[in-house]
């Protein structure tokens, strides 16, 4: 995302300042795939514009002591709501989440990454990973992220990252694949389903 975290770094000036104009701008652009991020780990949609909400309201006040560029602001944010959902996680004892009935329609959604998390294939599928599981391949596959950056929103190194989403993808292959009367995981994929693949870019 080199266009965009140009034009986070332009930013990171005023938002130091508690610039209102800056923090807006920040908002706009990021809110969207923070929110994102915070539903697929939470499968809740007011919990995840809660975990958004949090992120920036912390984020206005260690805005003066920001250190870093656009890219710093980014991972501070995902890193923070990260973070909250977690706390979420643990507070509900890990229980199953299931999908809002509000939510609308599959047809009625367009093509956005962000749309894979509200198939229900994969609502079953991510039932299976583990919460840092879940939290790499969002970050991977969703927010857009490279490993490094992932790396540096879960406080962990590229190696550990890269197995770690490979592992993921690797249980998420297998709950999406269709089963033989044999019980035996086909090896092709689901069509229409999207194929986790290589993890080192």
């Amino acid at each position: 995302m080199p266009g965009a975290d140009k034009d986070l770094d332009a930013l990171v000036p005023a938002l130091r300042r508690r610039d209102p104009v800056a923090f807006r701008r920040l908002y706009e652009a990021l809110a969207d795939s923070l929110g994102g991020f915070a539903f697929g780990m939470l499968r809740d949609r007011l919990a995840a514009e809660d975990a958004v909400q949090q992120a920036f309201l912390e984020f206005v006040k260690a805005a003066p002591d920001l250190v870093g560029d656009g890219r710093s602001v980014r991972a501070w944010l995902y890193r923070s709501v990260r973070f909250t959902c977690l706390d979420e996680i643990r507070r509900r004892s890990r229980r199953p989440e299931q999908l809002m009935d509000v939510l609308p329609e599959p047809e009625s959604r367009g093509a956005d990454p962000v749309d894979m998390l509200f198939d229900p294939d994969l609502e079953a599928a991510f039932a299976t990973l583990t919460p840092h599981q879940r939290t790499v391949v969002l970050l991977r596959h969703v927010a857009g992220m490279s490993g490094a950056e992932v790396a540096k929103v879960v406080g962990s190194n590229r190696a550990a990252v890269y197995a770690m989403i490979a592992r993921a993808e690797a249980s998420l292959r297998r709950a999406l694949s269709p089963v033989e009367s044999d019980g035996v995981a086909a090896s092709e994929p689901v069509k229409g389903k999207p194929a986790f693949g290589r993890t080192h870019e």
